[in-house]
């Protein structure tokens, strides 16, 4: 099979479209023959070994451990070898899939869902990690509810274009931090009030939000606690300073008692019919782009990297 492969760390130009062994499903996975994937920020982390914890932590020390790159994935089902499995040929499925940037993969079936009928392959590609990041930040650690206020950073990225769409689907107030050329397109997302963080400091203004879901990273994080109502809380996606970022969350928790948290969204199966289920609904759309070719993946890994790209960038394969 085709696929993008990495053999040092380094940057785009450290990929390349070569030939590969078609994996081969284990018990607990299915083969899925790739229709698309998305890139995650994840993506050229791994891709450029930074930061360098992470290397220790799975990436590989001296060389990417694991060839392909690509965690999203939208395909058909092409072999089973689980006889209980949830899944048989012929089906179309979203979810993750190490390696999916390549004609073939080799996914965990505890980490895949149908597809809806009425979502493409490349809408549901883009449903994986930012997609449930952006739930679960909401969801699980801000406790949004409807008529509270919530503040999105970062919100043209693949995390925040979500997080704005499902925090006004909760019934939130949304204001949505970016750059102005992403404003109108946040606005048509949903969000009730836009702001460029490159004209104005939001933390520097009178009003107080319930919640802020931090994916930029770039505000120092006592500037947003301070923006915070009483009993508010921040949650830290991503962004400039993550991993410390979180560490630094973790610690004013522990220590001052401020609701500051750090997620590692987890993968998960309900998570992902919740998604695809709200996208087949008109209740969420995703925001992509670009779309790009198997060949054009080092391209999009390059864009990725310049964190510009507007909401998700596609790996269209078949």
């Amino acid at each position: 099979m085709k696929a993008v492969v990495q053999d040092r760390y380094g940057k785009a130009n450290s990929l390349k479209l070569d030939d590969a062994e078609t994996p081969v499903p284990d018990a607990t996975s299915v083969l899925l023959r790739v229709r698309s994937a998305s890139v995650n920020s994840l993506d050229w982390r791994v891709m450029s070994g930074r930061p360098w914890i992470g290397r220790l932590l799975g990436f590989g020390l001296r060389r990417p451990k694991r060839r392909i790159r690509g965690l999203d994935v939208a395909g058909e089902v092409v072999a089973v070898r689980k006889p209980d499995s949830r899944f048989k040929v012929g089906d179309a499925v979203f979810g993750l899939g190490s390696g999916s940037f390549a004609e073939y993969v080799a996914a965990d079936e505890r980490e895949l869902t149908q597809k809806p009928a009425g979502v493409s392959f490349d809408d549901a590609a883009t449903l994986g990690i930012a997609a449930f990041t952006a739930l679960q930040a909401l969801r699980d650690r801000g406790h949004v509810h409807p008529g509270q206020s919530v503040v999105v950073t970062g919100a043209g990225s693949g995390v925040g274009t979500f997080a704005v769409q499902l925090a006004k689907g909760m019934g939130a107030r949304v204001t949505a931090i970016s750059r102005a050329d992403n404003l109108e397109m946040l606005r048509t997302a949903g969000a009730d009030r836009v702001i460029d963080y490159r004209e104005t400091d939001f933390t520097r203004g009178s009003d107080r939000y319930d919640v802020i879901i931090d994916v930029s990273g770039l505000s120092a994080m006592g500037a947003l606690l301070r923006t915070l109502e009483p009993g508010g809380t921040l949650v830290c996606v991503g962004g400039r300073g993550g991993f410390g970022r979180f560490v630094q969350a973790g610690l004013r928790r522990r220590l001052l008692r401020q609701r500051a948290w750090g997620l590692l969204a987890k993968p998960s199966v309900q998570d992902l019919a919740t998604l695809g289920s709200l996208a087949a609904e008109g209740k969420l759309k995703p925001v992509i782009d670009h779309i790009y070719s198997l060949p054009e993946a080092p391209e999009a890994m390059a864009r990725a990297e310049l964190q510009q790209a507007r909401g998700k960038l596609v790996i269209h394969v078949a």
